[in-house]
């Protein structure tokens, strides 16, 4: 186990997010598939969820 100076598992918080981040990869990818969205739809919730965190959206 790996700490930071305030005593937080650094990496298993680091694979948690990578974790997170590749469900939602797939989550979005079989809306888009499953035509749920549009692709301009996708992109417009990439996009409010990057304004949300300070990111840079991606395309879909």
């Amino acid at each position: 186990m790996q700490v930071n100076a305030e005593g937080e598992d650094t990496e298993s918080e680091r694979a948690e997010v990578h974790f997170l981040a590749a469900l939602l990869d797939e989550l979005m990818r079989k809306v888009l598939s499953a035509s749920v969205l549009t692709q301009a739809e996708l992109n417009e919730v990439e996009a409010a969820a990057a304004k949300r965190v300070g990111g840079v959206p991606r395309a879909w």
